[in-house]
């Protein structure tokens, strides 16, 4: 998974974010150190990143944040607002959350606190510390102190249905292969 995937890194056992490859630079190293299928993740929401890393080695993608904003996924009518606002620029990783770094859009606890604190409690007890905050502002509609992961190609995001973003993007690849 590459840097600009949203949500939890893939790398729990790093102590620092700094290390950690975009998808595009990580892919072709990947492939050429092993003899498995990549799956390859982060930034990728159209049939242009599908090519892309297909190009560069990976046997298939994952996508995440594209399928946000569809009507099969859970996401709470805060995020989706979120979602809809945010550019790739307003993304950054943070640790207040959970306690480990995840990417996420940017909200007044990031700005105010981090992204990144030495503030922010340990894994797995940050999100109980956030708990009481998160308690009196969601109800009101305030995204300030909730989780809001995304990656960084979140604008290519709709609400279509998941179905039809899987054929558009497969059919927009298949199209751009041959």
């Amino acid at each position: 998974m590459g840097n600009e995937a949203g949500g939890h890194r893939g790398m729990f056992l790093a102590k620092t974010i700094e290390s950690q490859v975009g998808t595009f630079a990580l892919v072709p190293q990947v492939a050429d150190a092993v003899k498995v299928p990549i799956i390859a993740a982060g930034g990728i929401g159209d049939a242009r990143g599908v090519v892309a890393a297909l190009a560069l080695g990976a046997s298939a993608v994952q996508i995440g944040t594209a399928y946000m904003l569809s009507p099969e996924a859970k996401t709470s009518a805060i995020h989706r607002a979120a979602l809809k606002q945010a550019t790739d620029a307003d993304t950054a990783l943070t640790n207040l959350f959970t306690g480990r770094p995840a990417r996420g859009i940017v909200n007044r606890l990031m700005r105010e606190i981090g992204p990144m604190s030495t503030f922010a409690p340990a894994f797995p007890t940050a999100g109980g510390a956030l708990a009481p905050l998160r308690a009196k502002t969601e109800p009101t509609g305030s995204g300030d102190f909730i989780n809001l992961w995304s990656g960084q190609a979140g604008r290519l995001a709709t609400e279509d249905s998941a179905e039809a973003i899987t054929r558009r993007i497969a059919a927009q690849a298949l199209e751009r292969l041959t």
